[in-house]
């Protein structure tokens, strides 16, 4: 209904829209009394931007109740931030503090993590590209060869879209984390950054930063574990258990609303109800290895230990259940932190426990830089060195063609 004429037959808000911007379409602006809210003192309307033009008419309450929108405004960034701080510690008075901030971004003020998705789903400049049901794709009508290429044309989709309730759509939510060394004055500042973005979303358009379609949701801390009574294995549990608690804080929201569902509204004007699972974890090796509580040097997908991940062979797969089971008979037969640590990595909860439909060790993405670019490169150039002399390979890469760029 617009809120200037009281007329009430628009299907769309695109059409309440419509309505509003036209002079002669809505009588409250024709006999003046828009125009007067909206630019006080000017004698005659003037054209507008368009952005403008929607700001000012999301000015009036009413305009922002009937058509249910998350955001007030049409600028990507609000005004207004929004600090949350949360303390982590170890029985006794804390001794490294976990700050998480939760800052505006996007559309509207992002006060949790479903906030978030909220605003992702809700940005009306993404609302055609959006995806909520998974869907096949073949190479040709024969289809014999299918095309796996963004996350709604996989199998995990479909299998999970079959155990939700009916007319219930997913959204794969994607964490990234990454600590990042910011500078070496001034203390070597560093910042650890925990982002989210989602599935539905094309990976076009998540790619690029202008989309905005990637949400920084919180910072883990940074904090060194001051205290020369700890050793160094003492330091690290405490730092991995630091990392468990926080990131639980973080995500802990997605529990309750993966196995309910929650009620969104999306950029289109349309209601839906989705379930936020927790579908991939976007992060380096070393992280895999502390998200995953796996050892370093060894695998946080497989079971396969360090001596035999050169097997021809592909290994068992690691479940979370697997991993709950090794956490608790590794506290059961150690007597020390030291025998602990000789078994299994962490000894904190992890904060993936009790996820509806996830699987974190099957949510790891492959770590192009490290494991593909600086892994299977150098390990395809030691491999082309023990069989042949060193002057042959220069010999053989000398005589590849010219090639742009390289």
């Amino acid at each position: 209904m617009c809120p200037a004429c009281g007329r009430h037959d628009f299907k769309t808000s695109k059409g309440l829209l419509s309505h509003m911007g036209q002079a002669k379409g809505c009588q409250w602006y024709r006999k003046g009394k828009l125009r007067d809210l909206g630019n006080p003192g000017s004698e005659s309307p003037e054209v507008e931007e368009p952005i403008q033009g929607l700001s000012r008419r999301l000015n009036f309450k009413q305009v922002v109740e009937n058509l249910s929108l998350s955001f007030h405004n049409s600028h990507c960034h609000a005004s207004n931030h929004r600090y949350y701080s949360y303390h982590v510690h170890f029985g006794t008075p804390p001794t490294c503090p976990f700050w998480m901030i939760q800052r505006n971004d996007t559309w509207s003020s992002i006060g949790t993590l479903l906030e978030a998705i909220c605003t992702l789903l809700g940005n009306p400049a993404h609302a055609e590209t959006i995806v909520y049901k998974p869907c096949k794709v073949f190479s040709d009508e024969s289809k014999e060869n299918r095309i796996y290429s963004e996350m709604w044309t996989g199998k995990w989709w479909h299998a999970l879209q079959e155990q939700l309730p009916e007319g219930s759509a997913v959204a794969p939510v994607i964490i990234a984390t990454d600590k990042t060394h910011l500078t070496q004055f001034s203390g070597s500042k560093s910042a650890y950054p925990v982002y989210l973005t989602l599935g539905n979303i094309p990976r076009a358009i998540r790619h690029k930063p202008s989309q905005q379609a990637c949400i920084l949701i919180g910072y883990l801390s940074v904090d060194k574990i001051m205290n020369a009574k700890l050793s160094k294995k003492e330091k690290t549990s405490r730092i991995q258990h630091l990392f468990h608690d926080s990131m639980r804080t973080v995500l802990d929201p997605l529990k309750e609303a993966g196995r309910n569902g929650m009620e969104v509204v999306g950029g289109d004007g349309k209601v839906r109800r989705i379930h936020p699972i927790l579908a991939c974890y976007v992060a380096d090796y070393p992280e895999q290895c502390l998200v995953a509580c796996a050892k370093y040097g060894t695998c946080p997908k497989c079971q396969s230990p360090a001596s035999e991940l050169g097997s021809n062979m592909p290994g068992e797969p690691r479940t979370q259940a697997w991993t709950m089971g090794v956490i608790k008979d590794a506290k059961a037969k150690s007597r020390n932190l030291h025998q602990f640590h000789s078994l299994c990595q962490s000894k904190g909860h992890p904060f993936w426990d009790g996820f509806p439909y996830s699987n974190i060790h099957l949510s790891m993405t492959p770590d192009v830089l490290h494991q593909l670019y600086q892994g299977i490169l150098k390990h395809m150039v030691t491999w082309c060195n023990y069989f042949l002399h060193p002057s042959e390979l220069d010999a053989r890469i000398k005589s590849l063609p010219p090639c742009f760029g390289v």
